[in-house]
Parts: structure tokens; sequence; C-alpha cells
């Protein structure tokens, strides 16, 4: 499965023993939570710089998380 949209930092799990920071996928219309495929669920440096721009990925939809099976690709955005 292949998704584009904008990178963001937000809560996950609030208000439960487990909220913490995570990073998301915006499509627009849904909001994924990213992960690397056998990566740390917790914290990703590659993933954190990633805030704030719009990608490409390529992965696996489970429940809430888009588990990443290539690296994001970073889009060009339409500079007006």
């Amino acid at each position: 499965m292949k998704l584009e949209g904008l990178v963001v930092e937000g809560r996950f799990g609030k208000e439960s023993k487990s909220e913490h920071s995570a990073i998301y996928i915006d499509t627009g219309e849904n909001k994924y939570r990213l992960k690397k495929l056998g990566g740390n669920p917790f914290y990703d440096e590659t993933l954190h710089n990633l805030i704030g721009k719009k990608v490409s990925v390529e992965g696996n939809l489970t429940d809430y998380f888009f588990e990443m099976t290539s690296s994001p690709k970073e889009l060009k955005t339409k500079s007006g």
C-alpha cells in the first residue's frame, strides 16, 4: 500500500499509561502513526527529521499503524 501525506507529531495513547509523542502521516483523510519495519516504536530519529515534510511511503496498514516497508520519499511542493 502507498500513502502520501504530511508528516506531523502528536500525542499517542492519550490518558493512558503509555501516552507519548508519536510521528504520524496525515493524508488529509486519515492520520496513521508511522513506524519503520523493525524500528523503535517510541523514537526514531529518521522519522523525526521528516516532521513538516510531505512524503510518499510504501508499507502495510495494521489498525492505526502504518508500518513502512520502504524509505519515505520527500515530495516537492508547488510554490506559488
